[in-house]
């Protein structure tokens, strides 16, 4: 047996639908627009009833775009023919002949109205609102008096105010049908667009991360070109003056020229690594200034969803005394995430708090971020920058912290001409100063401070 296309669960868009699921949905369409038509009243004193089920109807039809119009509208009718049936039986109001007779017009009901909304296809109507609007209101009036002309109350005397009530009905039906959709359309579009802002903040601490990396690794090319020529000119030193033996000049000077090319090769890896991470991240003229606002905005919302995740109770704040645009983006969001990330771990009250905040003092910007933490020991204090001292512990993985964060923080904060400071002025307060020239961060066109 062939099944008429407009019956098959089909889409010119989608191609065959998988039958298991559009069943599923035809069923939620069917037994919702059932139930929701209990919501209705008589308007005429008759068994014509107007309800708010054919708002849910064609709503659900807009939402399950992929269903079949005619073939939905034939299960929903039914089901309404079902539900009201079974309540009219239930409440003893009708018997089974009487029920079906009263209510089999509201099954030609949407059975006529979901032929018409396919004539007029209204899910392509939907971005032009007053084409929408006509289309479901000619289908809704249309289906009403065919509806009352099944059931013989289509009278000539009243017809003015039949018309008048449906058309009412219909034009706000429709409307309905049409501000329901935008609303969850909308919020929909929203939630997308929230999503997309949380991981493009994440991508861009990603970045910073990377391009910090990068500059290092940079750093170690140069100290590494350093390296291999002075193993270079230790070579040719020895050979040229030597009072060694000839055989263990020859092992020293072939150590050395192997040492140098050893280096040579490093430093080549290194760049090469570097080059493929520079491809990896965005172009550096795709946003050449950010905002201090928008650093300060990506850092906060990251961190309160990291310390959410960890199930601290840390109060985050951030101050800008006067916002302005820098290119040096990158390098400040890794400098303060790596702050406020040994801030956090050092957090273990109740009434933890960590402030960041960025103010002008002589020509500097200053960036402070302090926290009420377990603070650092005065005997430490001297020693926190050098590379590799570290105090974390995890006594759990008996893994010990790389000692590295701080020492980056110093070294990029020398890049950009700056200093970094501890600060422990307060009692009960660990902090971190950084300050660096204006004119190195503040973009010219944000240059007055």
């Amino acid at each position: 047996m062939v099944i008429p296309r407009l019956f098959w669960p089909y889409n010119e868009f989608y191609g065959v639908i998988d039958l298991k699921s559009k069943y599923k949905e035809m069923l939620i369409v069917g037994l919702f627009t059932a139930f929701m038509g209990q919501v209705n009243f008589y308007p005429f004193g008759t068994d014509f009833r107007i309800t708010i089920g054919v708002v849910v109807f064609t709503f659900l039809l807009l939402y399950f775009h992929s269903l079949p119009i005619v073939s939905t509208s034939v299960f929903t009718g039914i089901s309404v023919l079902a539900v009201r049936i079974g309540i009219d039986m239930f409440t003893g109001t009708a018997v089974l002949e009487a029920a079906l007779s009263r209510h089999m017009p509201a099954l030609m009901y949407y059975v006529t109205y979901g032929l018409i909304i396919e004539g007029t296809s209204f899910r392509r109507l939907f971005e032009k609102p007053i084409y929408f609007i006509v289309a479901l209101t000619t289908a809704d009036i249309m289906s009403n008096f065919f509806e009352l002309v099944i059931r013989n109350q289509l009278s000539n005397k009243f017809f003015d105010a039949i018309f008048s009530t449906i058309m009412m009905a219909a034009v706000v039906r429709s409307c309905l049908v049409f501000a329901l959709f935008w609303i969850i359309r909308y919020y929909s579009l929203f939630i997308t667009k929230e999503e997309h802002q949380r991981r493009y903040k994440d991508l861009l601490l990603l970045t910073a991360k990377l391009k910090s990396e990068v500059f290092f690794i940079k750093k170690s090319m140069q100290d590494i070109e350093g390296a291999m020529a002075k193993s270079y000119s230790i070579y040719n030193a020895i050979r040229d003056n030597s009072p060694m033996s000839r055989e263990e000049l020859k092992k020293i000077t072939d150590d050395c020229l192997t040492l140098s090319i050893d280096i040579h090769e490093i430093k080549k890896d290194y760049n090469r690594i570097a080059i493929s991470m520079e491809k990896l991240m965005p172009a550096s003229d795709v946003h050449k200034t950010m905002k201090m606002s928008e650093i300060f905005e990506t850092i906060e919302d990251i961190f309160t969803r990291y310390i959410e995740v960890i199930n601290k109770d840390i109060r985050l704040s951030f101050i800008l005394e006067k916002d302005f645009r820098t290119s040096e983006y990158y390098i400040i969001m890794s400098i303060l995430n790596n702050i406020v990330q040994n801030s956090i771990e050092a957090c273990f009250r109740s009434d933890s708090y960590i402030k960041v905040s960025c103010s002008f003092r002589e020509g500097m910007v200053v960036f402070t971020v302090a926290d009420n933490g377990k603070g650092i020991d005065e005997k430490e204090r001297d020693l926190i920058f050098e590379p590799g001292y570290t105090t974390k512990f995890n006594p759990e993985t008996g893994q010990v912290s790389t000692g590295l964060g701080l020492t980056h923080i110093k070294i990029l904060s020398d890049h950009l001409k700056g200093s970094a400071f501890f600060n422990n002025d307060t009692e009960g307060i660990t902090g971190f100063r950084l300050e660096i020239p204006a004119d190195v961060i503040i973009c010219e066109e944000d240059g007055d401070v």
